[in-house]
């Protein structure tokens, strides 16, 4: 059954939107997380090592990153999720990877300006 999941994914990806455009959307996706982590918080690692993937969020506000997947889950049925070890309430991560579009991340960025009371 896994395989042939796989093999319908790879198809969609190569044939339907193609490897070009979907990296496109990753770009554009990631560059909208990107700016709004830097407009309220900060990123790490130092910008030059970011991902077009992922972007790890700095909690500089000091947030209950917890209270904030929370909130995200119980209220707008969306999904983020806190630091590994030590970086645990100290980051965040937002993945733009996948299926998502930019619709989805402008959705999940709006949420957290409700949630957080920002701009």
């Amino acid at each position: 059954a896994h395989m042939y999941a796989l093999n319908a994914q790879l198809d969609y990806i190569l044939e339907e939107e193609g490897l070009e455009r979907r990296f496109a959307r990753h770009d554009e996706m990631a560059r909208m997380v990107q700016a709004w982590a830097k407009k309220y918080f900060d990123i790490y690692p130092e910008e030059g090592y970011w991902s077009k993937t992922l972007t790890c969020v700095v909690n500089t506000r000091g947030i209950s990153v917890k209270g904030l997947i929370d909130r995200l889950v119980n209220d707008y049925n969306m999904r983020i999720a806190n630091g590994y070890g030590d970086l645990k309430e100290k980051t965040f991560r937002i993945a733009h990877m996948g299926d998502l579009t930019p619709a989805d991340v402008a959705g999940l960025l709006h949420a957290l300006n409700e949630i957080l009371e920002l701009g």
